[in-house]
Formats: structure tokens, C-alpha cells, sequence
């Protein structure tokens, strides 16, 4: 048995070498089937050279052991008389020509059966029906071919749609905008000390919490070893014989992680109240009075922030608009005052940068 590569997810987890039998093949010449592929290199029939190309997996039950094997490579196919040799040969042992130029022979692959399932052999396959397929002459394939044409006119009346679109979206008219109001409104946002019920895991409960109840529940899961899944691989080694291995994969199960988890309190600040002011009070700006309970102890109050909002009102030809700007800007822009803006065409949203200029 031997350790796989941990870095590498598409190998199984354990390997165990089954050993290594030899391939079987057919001659094309005078019929004999299931001839070892290792063992005859030429047919006891007619004597004719195996033709790497005919080799096939044998049945479970047809397989021969080769034993002691050293691989030399895939066969090496005399480019004179198609014989096939060793992978290290380098001469043809039926003709005697070199083999410094000739090809490799191509190989079946591999096949996987279930641990309780068994091989059956490979298909026998035509070869000479297989080679004049290969020779006749391939017609073009045309049909279903798409056109280019087509894939660039309909790009440029996306674009054409697309621009139209964003014209529209961002089109604008000019308009005479005149000041007939203002709004405002401040802010003071305020925070209050108080006791605060709260929930987490027993390592993550604050030191300064207190009234700390805690009972056990599922916070994760782990996955744990539980058995093993296997196959039977066969590889063609390309040299007339197949390896065949063991393949197993560990199978996980969940378990399930327990831990403490806890209800408490703490003493927090938090959001409590908003003090506002607005127009609605008077027509000058002025901040609310905050009258605060200052302290440490539960129930004290403190500042958080203080925000501000000025609207200016707008009439254009009898239709109300509202901006949003500085103080500054509102305050500058006086009742009757007029200003030229643009308003948008499609959405009809005024552009108020003309009144912070």
C-alpha cells in the first residue's frame, strides 16, 4: 500500500498494487482472437505482427500475470514493417530497422469497476473500417455555422438601444427656478448608559458582563474518518500488459461540536433619543437645547453627534422643486431670488449646483 499526495485532490487517498497482466489482441488476418499481448507479438496462427491498435482489456477471468515486470515504456512500432518492440529497442527485432524515429504506440486508457463488481473484456474493435474513416476526405462543416454579420449588426443596435437609453436618462432641460421657501433641521443624537441582555458563545462573553447563565448546544460540526470507498482501476501500460490497482477514498461523516452558549448582561452605551429642531419652530437656524444626565453610573446620558439639513423651495412655471445645500448657500439664497438650472427631462430631478456657486 502506498501513500498518495496529499496536495493533489483528484488522487485517491490510498493505492494498493494489484499487479500486472497482459493485454490481449486479435489478428486482423486470420481471425485469432484474445491472443496475450505480451507474451505474442506475432500471431501462432498465421504469424502475422501484432497490431498494437487491436489491443483490448481482457475479462477478469481471461487475464494472464506477468510477472517481475519492468515497464520499458509504450511499444515502439517499426515505421518499415509495423512490428511492434520494446520501448527501449533500437532496432526493429523483425526487420532490423531503426526505431529512432518510429511512434509510440497509443494506448486504451484505463477502466474502473466497483470493489464487488467484475471486469468484463474490451470491445473488439474494426480497424480497417476504423483507418478508411479516418482517410475519406471531411466535409466542410457548414450548417448551424453562425455569421458574423449577424453577431456585429445586432452588437450595434445594442449600442444603439444602450446609448439611447443613457441620452434619455441623462437628458436636460434649462429652466428659471425661483426661491419661494426654506427648511432646516437639526440634529442632537444621544446616548444613554444602561444594562443591556445580550448572547454568545462561552468564549466570547465580555469580562464585564454579569448575570451570566450558559447551556450546552451545537455551535459547529467536524468531519471524522468513518470507513473507506474503493475501486479497481486498470491502466494500459502501452507495452502489451495493464496494471491493475486498488483505489480507496476515506468517507467522512459530520459530528457534531458542543459548546457552552451564554446569556448575560452588560452595561452599554447605546442610541436613546433625538432632540430636533426645524423651521417648523422658528425661521433662523438655532440647535436644540439638550439638557443632559451626566455621569457613569446607569441611566446617565451623553452626546453621540449633531447632524444638519437646509432645503431651499423652488418654483419653475408653477411646479415645486426642493435642493438640498450648505448653510452658506441657503442662507444666501434669499425669497424672489431667481436662479438658471437644469432639470432632467426623464427623471425631472433639478440640478441644484447653480445655488452653491
Amino acid at each position: 500500500m502506498f501513500p498518495q499526495n496529499s496536495n493533489d485532490p483528484n488522487r485517491p487517498d490510498r493505492v494498493e498494487e494489484l499487479g500486472t497482466y497482459e493485454m490481449i489482441w486479435d489478428c486482423k488476418f486470420c481471425g485469432n482472437k484474445n491472443l496475450p499481448a505480451k507474451t505474442h507479438k506475432f500471431c501462432p496462427t498465421c504469424g502475422a505482427a501484432q497490431d498494437p491498435q487491436s489491443r483490448r482489456f481482457p475479462s477478469d477471468e481471461e487475464k494472464i500475470a506477468v510477472k517481475e515486470h519492468v515497464s520499458k515504456g509504450a511499444s515502439l512500432i517499426c515505421p518499415a514493417c509495423g512490428t511492434p518492440n520494446d520501448g527501449d529497442s533500437q532496432f526493429c527485432m523483425q526487420c532490423g530497422a531503426p526505431l529512432d524515429q518510429a511512434a509510440r504506440a497509443k494506448t486504451v486508457g484505463s477502466e474502473v469497476r466497483a470493489e464487488n463488481q467484475s471486469f468484463a473484456a474490451g470491445q473488439e474493435r474494426d480497424l480497417a473500417q476504423e483507418r478508411l474513416a479516418e482517410d475519406l476526405p471531411k466535409a466542410p462543416v457548414t450548417a448551424g455555422k453562425p455569421n458574423p454579420l449577424i453577431f456585429i449588426i445586432g452588437a450595434i443596435v445594442l449600442l444603439l438601444i444602450c446609448g439611447g437609453i443613457i441620452l434619455a436618462l441623462t437628458a436636460k432641460r434649462d429652466a428659471t427656478a425661483t426661491v419661494v421657501g426654506h427648511d432646516w433641521q437639526r440634529i442632537i443624537y444621544v446616548d444613554r448608559f444602561t444594562s443591556v441582555r445580550d448572547n454568545a458563545w462561552d468564549d466570547q462573553v465580555p469580562a464585564d458582563a454579569y448575570s451570566v447563565s450558559c447551556s450546552e448546544r451545537q455551535r459547529s460540526s467536524r468531519q471524522v474518518p468513518d470507513g473507506e470507498e474503493c475501486a479497481v482501476r486498470r491502466v494500459d501500460n502501452g507495452d502489451g500488459t495493464f496494471s491493475e490497482r486498488r483505489e480507496c477514498n476515506t468517507v467522512y461523516r459530520d459530528e457534531p461540536v458542543y459548546d457552552d452558549y451564554c446569556s448575560f448582561t452588560v452595561n452599554r452605551w447605546v442610541p436613546d433619543r433625538e432632540i430636533q429642531s426645524s423651521s417648523a419652530q422658528a425661521a433662523a437656524p438655532f440647535w436644540p437645547s439638550a439638557d443632559l444626565t451626566s455621569g457613569s453610573s446607569l441611566g446617565a446620558e451623553r452626546e453621540n453627534r449633531r447632524s444638519e439639513s437646509y432645503i431651499v423651495l423652488l418654483d419653475v412655471d408653477g411646479q415645486r422643486y426642493e435642493c438640498a445645500v450648505n448653510q452658506s448657500a441657503w442662507q444666501e439664497a434669499e425669497e424672489g431670488r431667481t436662479f438658471n438650472i437644469s432639470i432632467g427631462v426623464i427623471t425631472n430631478a433639478p440640478d441644484c449646483s447653480a445655488l452653491e456657486q
